[in-house]
């Protein structure tokens, strides 16, 4: 079978599963993992005859999309900010919306024009994290995560992408303390309510880690009051907080941020919805 044919079959097979403009990049990308072969390399060589070995793989990577797997989980590759990163089912997958988020605290960084301290909670696969140090090397960047899964898929994304950032296991929620001051602190917490499980693609509720997606329903923004209370704590003088938040919560947030004291902006996305916050404590 020649890789035409490969293509055309997984199209047909794929095509009750996905839109007609998403499925030829996803069928792009498998191409190239399976096979090694780039966009261009594709077109030259689509009459070449796949491997048994390589037909065998397609087969067993069809079914696992057709199961709803997403493809940067079969592939174990995902990109952000420019750079490949290791995933699998103990991260998330990195969302073009957080890369606004890690703009945002650059842009406050060369604003404030000195080497800042930053601390990312609920890192993951370190792509804030990362982001931020290889964008700023005189930065110094710790992150921490529950998940100590998560912790070795970030020490691998760090390793690779040769960014010195520290790592440390820590649950958020449970914490009277974090390991140091800083200067920028950022997080993308858990902030989607329980009860939007049931609406959202079964690719996400399915493969990605639900405790990294679900608050609980009777209290959405648990993590940011857990993490603005630290915040009070350990931010320096003119210290940043910035977060991403669920597309509804802006208002909500603010008030909360309000009452613990901080003054709040909100920003929206590509998209217009609301999507960031960046805070400080407000003068006493």
């Amino acid at each position: 079978m020649s890789l035409n044919e490969i293509k055309q079959t997984l199209k047909k097979q794929l095509a009750g599963q996905f839109e007609s403009v998403e499925l030829g990049p996803i069928l792009s990308i498998l191409i190239e993992h399976i096979t090694g072969w780039d966009q261009m390399q594709q077109v030259v060589h689509k009459d070449n005859s796949i491997s048994e070995e390589q037909a065998l793989a397609f087969e067993t990577a069809a079914a696992e999309l057709v199961a709803g797997r997403p493809i940067q989980y079969i592939t174990g590759k995902a990109w952000f900010m420019g750079a490949t990163y290791t995933v699998n089912e103990h991260v998330l997958i990195p969302r073009p919306e957080t890369e606004e988020l890690v703009d945002w605290v650059i842009e406050y960084a060369e604003i404030k024009g000195k080497a800042l301290r930053i601390l990312d909670i609920g890192t993951g696969s370190g792509c804030i994290a990362i982001a931020l140090k290889k964008a700023m090397p005189e930065t110094t960047v710790a992150a921490i995560d529950i998940s100590t899964s998560a912790i070795k898929i970030a020490e691998a994304n760090a390793a690779a992408l040769k960014a010195d950032i520290e790592l440390i296991a820590l649950d958020i929620l449970n914490t009277a303390f974090l390991p140091g001051q800083y200067d920028v602190i950022v997080s993308n917490p858990p902030y989607i309510p329980m009860q939007e499980m049931k609406n959202m693609d079964l690719q996400v509720t399915d493969h990605e880690p639900n405790i990294a997606l679900f608050v609980p329903d009777e209290d959405p923004l648990v993590f940011y009051k857990a993490i603005a209370r630290l915040a009070k704590l350990h931010l320096s003088s003119n210290g940043q907080l910035f977060f991403e938040i669920h597309y509804d919560q802006g208002e909500a947030l603010i008030a909360l941020l309000d009452e613990m004291h901080f003054h709040a902006e909100l920003r929206t996305d590509l998209f217009g919805k609301d999507r960031m916050i960046r805070a400080s404590l407000k003068p006493r």
